[in-house]
Formats: C-alpha cells, structure tokens, sequence
C-alpha cells in the first residue's frame, strides 16, 4: 500500500513530513468523501490520519500508537450519527382510502335524503340530535346520531368535501376501517363532551365533530411518526401547528348550534337560524388526537390487515345502526 499523499493534520509549514515508521488501517470506504468525513473526526481530536487508494477502496490509516484511540472516537462518531441523516417521512399508504370515502359519501347523502323526506314515519332530526339535556340523561347514542343529521345542502356539502378529504389522509396512515372508525368514536366523545360542556338546552347536529377528529388523529399520526426521527423541532412540531391552523380556519362552520325553543321548529329551521359550535369541533379535534397517538402506537402489519381493516369498518357502521336503533325504537 502506497503512503498517501495527504495527511490529515499535517504542518502544511514545515515543508513536508517525514513518513511515518508504521501506519494502520482503522476503517474503508468505497468514496473518498466517506474516509474524509471520518479523517476530519480524527484531525478534530488531534490524531493524524491519511486517506489511502487501494483499489476501489479508500482507506483510513493512523499510526500505530494511534489506532486504539482513533478507533474509540470512530466508534463514538458512528453512534452519536445512527440514523443520520433521518428515513423520509413519505411512506406506502395502507390503502388509498378513496373507495371507504365515496362509501361514507354515500351514506351521508342517503341520511339527508331520509332526513328531508321523513322515511318511515321517522322525525330525524327530533329523534337523532345531540340535545345535550337528554345525552346528559342518558340518551348517549345522540352523540352519535346527530353525526349523519344536517342543516342544509351548504352544510352537507362541507362535510362531505373535508370529511372525505381527511378521511382519505387517515385511511392512508392507517388504513381504512381504523380512519371510519375514528371519525365515528371522536365525533361522538366530542358530541358527548360538549354536551356536558353547554347548558342542557343545547342543540346541534352535523359530522363535523368527527371531520375533525379525523383531523386530529392524522394530525397525531404524522407527530408521532415524525418523532421516531431526528428532525429539527420546528419540524417536528408541524403536523401540530398545522393542525391547529387547519382548526382555526374551519372550524368556525360546520356544526350546527341551535338556538333553544321548540326542538321540532328549531331543528327545522337550522339552515337559517344557527350559531358555529366552536366547542364540538375542539372536542373532537382532541378526541381525534387522543386517538391518533393509539393508532399510531399500535400501528403493527397485523393491525393493517385487510381482514382487521374490514372488521373495524363493520364496527364503525354496527355503531352508527346501534345508534339510530336506539333512537327510533
């Protein structure tokens, strides 16, 4: 092996330098800006090195009275830098999430037909908001029916566009039957706990409850996943302010607050007298975000399952009927 040319920590000065009476390998690489880097590390401590060819091979070399120590700040350069620079965030989705979407899509519309019609003799609105006096009292499934009830066509069709946009987001993170589930199980913790949180008068309906807790669950997702990496704080944080942004910006429409008075006329008449429910839509943000951290935490292959996917989305839907069973019997 030829001695190099260049020795890292040379006295550039002094004209030259004697060769050295032995040297030693402590590490190769296949480029030379490998063996630079780590030549650097060494100059850093004040160990001289030299970067050697042999073949396709670029050697580090250090006196032999060297070695052991320029082995150990090798060793701790190498550990201090594992898993540097950081995997991209970007990942294969689970699933593309459209189809689950169009599904929920479809049911939506469905509801509000049924809802403007009176199907079967049924009070929709009567029988499936969330009136917080009687949640309170008991009528928990309210938190839930009041998911698939809305205003007006406007209000619909908002929830429909963000709800499939989010919907689509978490289908992908964590597949499809996980994102519907979250979307029912935030929309109606956050329903419940604003019942609590408004006067028993309270009255509201729409899914913008549980868009955002979708929301909040992908929101979580990509914090969680992001945390796993070395990434600078503001980085890191992302997902969090932009959520947060996102909540600011929309949620201040979508829910519909009611004013109190006759329930059956109040109901009736949302689409032209109602106040934003600001409330719900944090509620269920945070519900969501709750959510994400466990979806994320257990986010196995085996969770992932088209087998598991369709029995979570059966869940999901087993819980919206379970719901309007009650409601209407």
């Amino acid at each position: 092996m030829d001695y190099p040319q260049r020795v890292a920590g040379a006295d550039d000065d002094r004209g030259g330098t004697d060769p050295p009476r032995e040297w030693i390998e402590v590490g190769r690489w296949s480029t030379a800006a490998g063996a630079d880097a780590h030549a650097l590390v060494l100059q850093a401590v004040g160990i001289r090195s030299a970067v050697a060819r042999n073949g396709n091979q670029h050697e580090l070399i250090v006196q032999v009275e060297d070695a052991e120590r320029a082995l150990d700040q090798l060793r701790k350069f190498t550990g201090e830098n594992r898993g540097w620079p950081p995997r991209p965030i970007a990942s294969h989705p689970v699933t593309m999430g459209v189809g689950a979407a169009l599904v929920y899509v479809a049911l939506m519309v469905i509801a509000f037909a049924a809802q403007g019609r009176g199907s079967w003799g049924i009070d929709w609105l009567f029988a499936g908001s969330a009136d917080a006096g009687l949640i309170r009292s008991g009528e928990w499934w309210r938190a839930v029916t009041a998911l698939s009830l809305h205003g007006d066509v406007v209000h619909l069709a908002g929830n429909l566009l963000f709800g499939a946009l989010f919907g689509v987001m978490l289908a992908q993170s964590v597949g499809a039957g996980s994102a519907w589930l979250t979307f029912v199980v935030s929309g109606g913790i956050g329903n419940w706990v604003n019942a609590w949180w408004q006067g028993p008068a309270h009255l509201a309906i729409g899914a913008s409850t549980g868009v955002f807790g979708l929301l909040g669950a992908q929101v979580a997702c990509d914090w969680m996943r992001r945390g796993r990496i070395r990434l600078h704080p503001m980085r890191h944080w992302a997902p969090i302010i932009m959520g947060l942004a996102l909540l600011a910006w929309f949620g201040g429409s979508g829910e519909r607050q009611v004013d109190p008075g006759n329930v059956t006329n109040a109901l009736r008449d949302v689409s032209e007298r109602h106040r934003v429910d600001i409330a719900a839509h944090v509620f269920g943000f945070c519900a969501g975000l709750g959510l994400g951290v466990v979806l994320a935490l257990r986010a196995t292959d085996r969770l992932q399952t088209p087998r598991v996917q369709s029995a979570l989305t059966a869940t999901a839907i087993g819980l919206v009927m379970l719901a309007w069973t009650l409601a209407v019997r």
